[in-house]
């Protein structure tokens, strides 16, 4: 029993406090992921404070009417969560037994195309002794020159317990702490009291884990680490001054209609028209992807890579990446590089090609499955000139398989296979290599 004449807000101040004191604990065994003896720690300190939620929440229970009622049916939810049982019988082993059976399993998987990457199946770490190990015991049906030039071996580290083995120990946790977190909101709401910041997200930003923050990028052509790395960044919007200059830089029309636009092709065609004029003034345009959630842009993300095997892996992150944040739909638009098809190597690549030109490209893909691009070829003045001279009228394409967008219809579970092996057979009988051609093929 609690305190005699304890408030319900100041119940919801203790729980909530130690509710963050085991965020703080998550996000300490986090950041020492790849250090045993601390990662350890942190995650028991981290399990153990998550019972002791519930023990401050019981204390306190004298400052709810009918809490005994309103908890049972919580404690009912949590029975049927396995991952909730677990989280307790954890708890348990810790304080009785010592610490927990965990170990570390490693997954490695060539990315060398947006889709269809060969990958192997959890392991024990303790088989390999280092990545090195891991990137020269790659089978040699793989070691070939597309995969060797523009492929990078992802090693994925997690962390499990003997007792929940077919899922990361910290996305368990996250889990709970969702739980927990969903509970005290309702508890606040039952109190009519105003629900702090502090739990406007029951899973908060650090714990959307991203393969990057475990994980090891190797080359596929000398096994050399990549540096691989996204750091998310709040969208900030331009201030008045800001928004001035831009008018003036580059006029409003384009923007004409965007707040009345209510589909995702109408936002998308306005964005692109928008970049035509940025082309136009600047004479290029950076490579930029947009998340939406509905028709509201939730991220910006600049996506310059300097080669095609870096443009792989980040479609791969990147796909992850707008799943973790609830986006439903992307927008990528950058310059690309065209050919005529009679003009295309037999690698596929128009950057590879003797005669190429330059051209705006948007491409679009939503959690419906819907899939679009637009494209505007433009000329510059001269040779290796910064300045454009025309940009040609705009294309519309609809549903055509633009592979670079698959890795995002598949984190959404709307990829149609048959529509990419229509357009990878057409590539094929053009005699050019299509993307998702098996990697192991020259």
């Amino acid at each position: 029993m609690g305190e005699r004449g304890t408030s319900p807000a100041k119940a919801a101040r203790n729980v909530i406090q130690r509710l963050l004191q085991m965020r703080q604990l998550w996000e300490d065994a986090s950041n020492h992921y790849f250090d045993p003896d601390r990662f350890q720690l942190a995650l028991q300190n981290c399990i153990t404070t998550s019972r002791t939620v519930t023990f401050i929440l019981q204390s306190n229970k004298a400052a709810m009417t009918g809490f005994d009622e309103w908890y049972a049916e919580h404690v009912k939810r949590w029975s049927a969560d396995p991952i909730m049982s677990w989280a307790r019988d954890a708890r348990n082993s810790i304080e009785k037994r010592g610490d927990l059976e965990t170990y570390s399993q490693v997954r490695a998987t060539i990315i060398a195309s947006y889709v269809g990457n060969p990958e192997s199946a959890w392991l024990k770490q303790s088989l390999f002794a280092t990545p090195q190990h891991i990137y020269r015991g790659v089978p040699k049906k793989y070691m070939v020159p597309h995969v060797i030039e523009n492929g990078t071996l992802l090693i994925e580290r997690r962390w499990v317990d003997s007792a929940l083995p077919d899922m990361e120990i910290l996305e368990a946790l996250a889990h709970v702490y969702g739980q927990l977190a969903d509970t005290i909101i309702d508890y606040i709401k039952c109190n009519r009291l105003p629900a702090p910041p502090e739990l406007g997200k029951t899973r908060p930003t650090a714990m959307q884990a991203l393969a990057m923050d475990r994980a090891i990028y190797l080359s596929m052509m000398d096994g050399s680490v990549r540096g691989f790395r996204y750091y998310k960044r709040p969208l900030k919007l331009p201030d008045k001054q800001t928004r001035k200059k831009v008018l003036e830089r580059y006029g409003g029309a384009q923007w004409k209609g965007l707040h009345e636009a209510r589909t995702f092709k109408e936002i998308a065609g306005i964005y692109f028209k928008n970049a035509r004029a940025i082309l136009k003034r600047d004479g290029h345009h950076r490579n930029f992807m947009f998340f939406l959630e509905g028709e509201k842009i939730i991220q910006m993300i600049p996506y310059d890579h300097p080669d095609r095997a870096s443009r792989y892996v980040l479609m791969h992150d990147l796909s992850k990446l707008a799943k973790i944040s609830g986006a439903d739909g992307m927008m990528m638009i950058g310059e690309a590089w065209t050919a005529e098809a009679s003009r295309l190597p037999p690698s596929g690549f128009a950057v590879d090609a003797d005669e190429r030109g330059e051209a705006l490209v948007m491409h679009c893909a939503n959690a419906e499955g819907a899939s679009f691009s637009y494209h505007a070829d433009f000329q510059r003045k001269r040779p290796g000139s910064k300045k454009v001279k025309s940009i040609g009228e705009t294309i519309y394409m609809e549903d055509e398989a633009a592979f670079i967008v698959l890795p995002f219809l598949r984190e959404w579970g709307v990829l149609d296979m048959d529509k990419v092996a229509a357009a990878a057979n057409r590539m094929s009988e053009a005699g050019i290599r299509s993307p998702m051609d098996d990697p192991r093929s020259p």
